[in-house]
């Protein structure tokens, strides 16, 4: 995946130095892909760096755009920052900056996406109610997204083995996503 992100960024890199904003838009998707997956590889240092460019990109194409279904933007940024840090295990840093970003204007997919990321920071950090309470925002914003996550079905069991006795929101949500 890095590698093929990194090479289309740099074939759109013309482009987006003529400040062609669709180009823009990709170019800053594809950097925050190639965050995402620094970041599945533990190197914390150049995820953080990926997403420093994407932030730079983003101020210059600015919100409210959706070239490519990409939904580049600060928001988006802020949303993949809050995935990275959760990643690498900073947790105080996913909380930080996912409960101060406003992803009202996102896609209920990716909002979905953040609310299960911060329950990930939540689970971190053994908080149990406030990592359920994230996982139920998240439902409730795309039920069959949540029901049908492995990512999701894991946290859920880790959920349910760190609280003894389980909540029973708890216990429903395990038995509603098979965990």
């Amino acid at each position: 995946m890095e590698e093929t992100a990194r090479t289309a960024a740099e074939a759109l890199w013309f482009l987006t130095d003529q400040g062609n904003v669709e180009a823009m838009s990709l170019w800053g998707g594809l950097t925050l892909q190639r965050a995402v997956a620094a970041s599945r590889l533990n190197q914390a240092d150049v995820a953080y760096e990926h997403l420093s460019r994407a932030r730079e990109m983003a101020a210059r194409v600015g919100e409210g755009r959706n070239d490519y279904n990409t939904e580049f933007g600060p928001a988006n940024v802020a949303l993949h920052e809050v995935a990275v840090a959760v990643e690498v295990g900073d947790a105080g840093h996913a909380l930080r900056i996912g409960t101060a970003v406003d992803a009202s204007t996102l896609s209920a997919e990716r909002r979905a996406r953040l609310a299960v990321d911060l329950a990930r920071a939540h689970a971190q950090r053994r908080q149990v109610d406030e990592a359920v309470a994230r996982l139920l925002e998240a439902e409730n914003v795309t039920p069959e997204q949540i029901r049908n996550h492995r990512v999701v079905r894991q946290l859920v069991s880790d959920l349910v083995s760190m609280q003894d006795p389980a909540s029973s929101e708890l216990r429903e949500l395990a038995e509603r996503v098979g965990a």
